[in-house]
């Protein structure tokens, strides 16, 4: 295995931010690095972007091929990556410039098979950022042992070491999703140990990443997903994280679907309530009932809870009748103008907006002087 470092960049229709990605790839501080951008069947311009790119700078790897969703387009990615380490990066993300310097140094020093970085999420309309989740500086984690872990699920915070992935052979899986909860739980409950930097390397763009939330996309990818995380962690004998999770997301989702399901009977229903059983199969009661793990289960969701755990088919419609109007609450219009501008004047003088927003200038200044 190569030294340095490979980046993997699934494109589809990500003409209007991809160059800017490339750019915060070749702009850092570590060098020693190759570019896997994947483009998956777009139908804009973004296989154009790639391979003036290609041409740009050899370190850059145009791929093209059929649109096959970002499962696939990952795990190719996944297999052609040649350098020592690897990370995911999206379409329209930007990274920091001293990014891959500071998590390979990271990994080199502490011999760990991978390493998270901190994010911000930032708004193109509104200049808005904030941190994601935040975690101090630390070296050989265990995660059984480190509980805000428990909540790290998104693959593009992380380098990984080459190797590991590969003689591992994480799969990606195919729901539209969840993909990177379980790629992060195979991760984390097959790593050895796992240390984290204190920079905000990663700036993830808000827009344009929202899936629709239709029914049939939690009835035949969010909550199938579910379940391929209770396989995973508790074959892996970690059902404290397993707990967590649906504490804070399955319930969450509930309350999100059965509004649009309604209260009665349908497949939906029906599919809602297999995936119900076949999550909560085989768990044990006293996880939910106490403060076990120190996660505090919500008491909203504990009747559902316990009516899945016992296998109570009258308790679990009751459950879901319950939760199929949706509360009144005062809808805010995120999108009007006013709060539009509220959010630019808030935002002006925050220094972590100012860093992003230098960050991206410098990248736009850089792409166009390479499209001219």
């Amino acid at each position: 295995m190569d030294s340095g470092l490979s980046v993997i960049i699934p494109a589809y229709n990500v003409e209007n931010w991809l160059a800017e990605t490339i750019e915060s790839c070749l702009d850092q501080t570590y060098s020693d690095i190759e570019i896997i951008v994947i483009n998956d069947g777009s139908t804009d311009k973004t296989g154009e972007v790639t391979d003036r790119y290609a041409k740009l700078d050899s370190r850059v790897r145009p791929i093209h091929q059929d649109n096959a969703g970002a499962g696939i387009t990952r795990a190719r990615g996944q297999e052609l990556a040649r350098k020592k380490y690897m990370h995911f990066l999206d379409g329209d993300d930007v990274l920091s410039k001293g990014a891959f310097k500071t998590l390979v140094d990271k990994a080199e020093t502490d011999k760990v098979d991978m390493v998270c970085g901190n994010a911000v999420v930032f708004s193109d309309k509104t200049y808005n950022t904030r941190n994601y989740f935040p975690h101090p500086e630390a070296s050989n984690l265990l995660f059984q042992d480190a509980k805000r872990y428990w909540k790290s699920k998104v693959m593009w915070r992380w380098i990984f070491n080459t190797e590991f992935v590969q003689k591992n052979a994480f799969p990606h899986f195919h729901y539209k999703m969840g993909q990177d909860v379980l790629y992060m739980y195979m991760a984390l409950t097959k790593v050895r140990s796992f240390s984290q930097v204190a920079e905000q390397f990663y700036y993830f763009r808000q827009e344009h990443k929202s899936t629709p939330s239709t029914v049939d996309i939690y009835t035949d990818h969010i909550m199938p997903h579910y379940v391929e995380a209770k396989k995973i962690l508790i074959n892996a004998g970690h059902p404290g994280p397993l707990v967590k999770f649906i504490n804070e997301n399955y319930f969450r989702d509930i309350l999100q679907v059965m509004p649009r399901i309604g209260p009665h009977p349908s497949p939906d229903r029906d599919k809602i309530i297999n995936y119900g059983k076949e999550l909560f199969d085989n768990l044990s009661e006293e996880h939910f009932t106490e403060d076990t793990f120190d996660l505090g289960i919500t008491p909203k969701g504990l009747p559902l809870f316990l009516a899945m755990l016992r296998k109570d088919s009258p308790a679990v419609q009751s459950e879901l009748d319950r939760w199929a109007t949706p509360p009144s609450a005062k809808e805010i219009n995120k999108r009007s103008a006013f709060h539009t501008i509220r959010r630019r004047i808030k935002s002006a003088l925050r220094p972590m907006s100012l860093t992003v927003r230098g960050r991206l200038r410098t990248l736009k200044q850089r792409a166009a002087l390479n499209r001219s």
